[in-house]
């Protein structure tokens, strides 16, 4: 079987690959009706994010003579993911896509993947000073190891990064004598149990303090406040069933399914969770920056609503919160004119001006730090606090193990923290079936090496 097939797409998804690549444009790219040479970028960003993809692509091409981007929508990161792994397969790739890390992991391991890091060492007016003005933790997590020679090297660069906040309702808060955000899990809880509303007579609230959704990420942004992690990325060691993950889950299900100080203050919702926010169901939650803009449509002008940094397990923990979101990769399989202008596309979409244009338009974070430097963005920052107080956050952030199973490893964990989270097991029984299966996972890629 393909490599590429063996990791990344399931048996019965194979007869699907001429489906998949009859919803694909044309990959590659050629010359486009201007003549210049046309760059397919894949994306999976709708909306107004993909109007700002396709506002920038255009200000990149009344830039150029040579090359033209076409940014192309391809559905939801599910179906860019199935997309491009058909693409791949077919030996019809685009030029340049966006890519978790665990996707360019896989992509890269089995050569389907250029190395930026070839591109700037052939560029003279690219250097180490353009690197170092990245966020660090943006190119750690861009930086991947060579299974061959064992040596890192710079494989994609960062593009929609965002981090997790704590989101709260600021009318409330401040009606409730609260001048500072919750700092710490009992302030957190403290804060949840005062915002709820239980009317004489009911028997559950009509407002509640908090909601979490029951997935992965709920959990891992605790586990990370409480300065834990869940996997070690290098030696591939579990720490889902230590002692600090048990804490981190049973703090969650407390918030949402326990009580604090004798009430309900909390529940579980899996939908998004910016809809019963700004319809004033719930006074706090915590989710991605990439929520920010869905909030001002759901808040309206109702209440004024902030962004903290995520609550600490306590005073002295050092926490860290969660940055998660895509980074863009350049393809072998096509040619190297093409290659080469992907990358000028690439320079284009990271610098300073983009990212921070990027990052007004959508509430992403900017990936360099001389965005700060732009005077748009510069106002955006001191306008805006919530989306100050998140940037704020990036020097403490971490991201998810890039291990090739780790899309599995999501949904297994994923599964128990919903288990846990509805009442349906305990967090010491979930997270010992969690590690079991996570071994499993480990040493089924093994076996199929």
């Amino acid at each position: 079987m393909h490599y590429l097939f063996r990791f990344l797409i399931f048996p019965a998804c194979l007869t699907a690959v001429a489906a998949l690549l009859a919803a694909c444009a044309p990959a590659g790219g050629g010359p486009a009706a201007d003549d210049r040479i046309e760059i397919e970028f894949w994306h999976g960003m709708g909306g107004a994010q993909g109007r700002s993809i396709n506002e920038i692509a255009d200000l990149f091409n009344q830039s150029q003579e040579r090359y033209r981007v076409a940014p192309i929508y391809q559905g939801n990161y599910n179906s860019l993911s199935q997309k491009i792994i058909a693409s791949l397969y077919a030996g019809r790739n685009p030029v340049m896509a966006q890519m978790y890390p665990s996707w360019s992991a896989r992509y890269f391991r089995y050569g389907y993947l250029k190395p930026v890091e070839e591109f700037v060492e052939a560029d003279p007016g690219f250097g180490s000073e353009d690197i170092a003005d990245f966020y660090p933790i943006m190119i750690e997590e861009n930086t991947l190891v060579n299974p061959e020679t064992g040596e890192e090297i710079l494989a994609t660069l960062p593009f929609n990064k965002s981090v997790y906040v704590l989101y709260v309702n600021q009318t409330r808060m401040e009606e409730l004598g609260w001048e500072e955000p919750p700092r710490t899990w009992e302030e957190l809880a403290q804060l949840a149990r005062e915002m709820t509303e239980i009317p004489e007579g009911a028997s559950t609230p009509t407002f509640y303090g908090f909601a979490a959704r029951p997935f992965i990420e709920d959990f891992t942004v605790q586990v990370l406040a409480a300065g834990h992690q869940l996997m070690d990325e290098e030696t591939g060691e579990i720490y889902v069933n230590t002692e600090e993950s048990l804490e981190a889950l049973r703090f969650l299900r407390r918030l949402v399914a326990g009580e604090v100080g004798g009430r309900q203050v909390g529940y579980v919702e899996s939908d998004y969770l910016s809809n019963v926010f700004g319809s004033e169901r719930i006074g706090m939650y915590i989710s991605s920056t990439a929520s920010f803009p869905f909030n001002d449509m759901a808040v309206g002008n109702k209440f004024v609503w902030r962004a903290y940094p995520v609550p600490a397990r306590d005073g002295k923990t050092e926490a860290r919160t969660l940055m998660q979101g895509t980074n863009v990769g350049i393809f072998h399989g096509v040619s190297e004119e093409r290659q080469q202008g992907a990358w000028e596309f690439l320079k284009f979409l990271t610098s300073a001006e983009m990212t921070a244009k990027w990052g007004i338009d959508t509430g992403y974070m900017p990936v360099r730090r001389s965005a700060d430097d732009v005077p748009a963005f510069a106002e955006h920052l001191e306008r805006d606090v919530r989306y100050a107080n998140a940037v704020s956050t990036l020097p403490r952030a971490a991201f998810e193990p890039r291990l090739m199973y780790w899309e599995s490893v999501r949904q297994a964990v994923s599964r128990e923290v919903e288990a846990v989270l509805l009442g349906r097991t305990t967090p010491e029984a979930a997270m010992a079936r969690a590690e079991s299966t996570i071994k499993g996972i480990q040493a089924r890629t093994i076996a199929g090496q």
